[in-house]
């Protein structure tokens, strides 16, 4: 069987993601793309040397990235309680489900922040392996917590700056690729404070510098201003969520402009997880037989400092936090609905985050993130035209990873 393989498309995103290619063809020799040219000039016998699938009537992207999973979470209302109760053989049998499923809605590409150990490693080396399905992924294992800190149920739980440096040294020796840290407390652990931080400024520069001796970045949890403030003065390279909840609470909120200068200036990311909220509002609406998915009041605010975040200069990831409730893991394409509804971007932009942009942010870019010859195919079609419609960007109808289909006109192959 020929290595070399054809995929030919109504429309094919450009280099830039920015713009269609008007019936195009994409060969691919082994796992990598050679050219990308239209079908007019493909030779008339091309099909006697390579493997040629017409796509049909589909908007073919970069396979989309997601840079927020939680791979063995429930994605279910009770997400806690399995949490808390599961066994590892339990979360690594759903999380083998659950990249099966992103895989096949289109994500070819995950980064995990947050799973157990013998849970995240283990997925990661066989999905390599090809013994199962799976995105390509990126792994931080288990996070870092207090003790009773913030996820600490699957988390590493270090107090002192010395227990966080070997915490962190752990994580390395076990093979991550990046280091996760709870920078302050979140929604999801009922012993942990989201409007204040876990850890100071000078424990979080000595995990930020541990994690650069080897060479991989850092990432935090951040969901109040003084959080944010102690992960931009330690140096952390993406900040996750990056709300800005007030420690007084008369206050609610206490957005930070110099701060966010900071962040511009330094070229730190941040993951606005804003798709699952979208989704979850999307759902309630459904539910009470209304239209839309308007905002509610409080998430209103959150999203009014990430927009001034936006217009400021802030490079923002796709990441839809995976595994929390209506968050499901074949649901990363509410990322861009969110961007478009909610941050009021373009389609194209959206489009550009959930692929070059996000593959830039986690070092990838020279591997995957755009339809460009040398870099790796990964591709993913839908049907309609999400440049024109973003709600169009849902579950893929093909999908193809590092050369090989996985998935073909809505039939499933792996």
């Amino acid at each position: 069987m020929s290595l070399r393989k054809v995929y030919l498309a109504k429309s094919v995103a450009n280099e830039a993601v920015d713009g269609w290619l008007d019936d195009h063809a994409v060969i691919i020799d082994q796992e990598r793309i050679e050219s990308v040219l239209p079908r007019s000039q493909l030779p008339g016998d091309i099909a006697e040397s390579a493997e040629v699938h017409d796509l049909g009537n589909v908007s073919l992207l970069p396979g989309l990235i997601d840079a927020h999973c939680h791979m063995h979470c429930a994605a279910v209302a009770d997400s806690l309680e399995h949490a808390l109760t599961d066994t590892d053989q339990q979360l690594t049998m759903r999380a083998v489900t659950a990249m099966r499923k992103a895989l096949l809605a289109g994500t070819t590409t995950i980064r995990d922040i947050g799973s157990r150990n013998d849970v995240a490693f283990p997925v990661r080396e066989a999905i390599k392996s090809g013994t199962i399905p799976g995105p390509r992924l990126l792994v931080s294992g288990q996070p870092i917590t207090i003790t009773a800190g913030h996820c600490w149920f699957f988390s590493s739980q270090a107090d002192t700056a010395d227990e966080v440096v070997t915490a962190v040294r752990t994580q390395i020796r076990l093979g991550a690729d990046l280091i996760k840290v709870m920078a302050t407390g979140g929604m999801f652990t009922p012993t942990a404070n989201p409007a204040r931080p876990q850890y100071s400024t000078e424990t979080l520069s000595a995990a930020v510098e541990e994690a650069e001796r080897v060479g991989i970045p850092i990432v935090a949890h951040t969901l109040a201003a003084e959080g944010v403030q102690r992960c931009v003065d330690a140096g952390v390279h993406h900040h996750i969520h990056a709300r800005w909840r007030a420690r007084d609470p008369d206050l609610t909120l206490d957005y930070r402009p110099d701060v966010v200068a900071r962040i511009v200036d330094l070229g730190h990311w941040v993951d606005p997880t804003i798709g699952h909220i979208f989704r979850g509002t999307l759902a309630n609406h459904q539910r009470a037989g209304k239209e839309g998915s308007a905002a509610s009041a409080s998430t209103d605010a959150h999203l009014a400092l990430l927009r001034c975040m936006d217009e400021a200069g802030v490079r923002f990831t796709s990441g839809l936090d995976m595994g929390m409730p209506h968050a499901p893991h074949d649901g990363t394409a509410a990322n861009a609905w969110a961007f478009v509804d909610w941050m009021g971007w373009s389609p194209w932009r959206a489009l550009e985050t959930m692929t070059r942009a996000t593959s830039e942010a986690i070092g990838l870019a020279d591997t995957v993130g755009q339809i460009k010859p040398g870099l790796v195919a990964d591709l993913a079609a839908f049907d309609g035209d999400p440049a024109a419609d973003i709600r169009q960007l849902d579950i893929a109808s093909s999908v193809v990873q590092a050369g090989k289909l996985v998935k073909l006109n809505h039939q499933t192959l792996v």
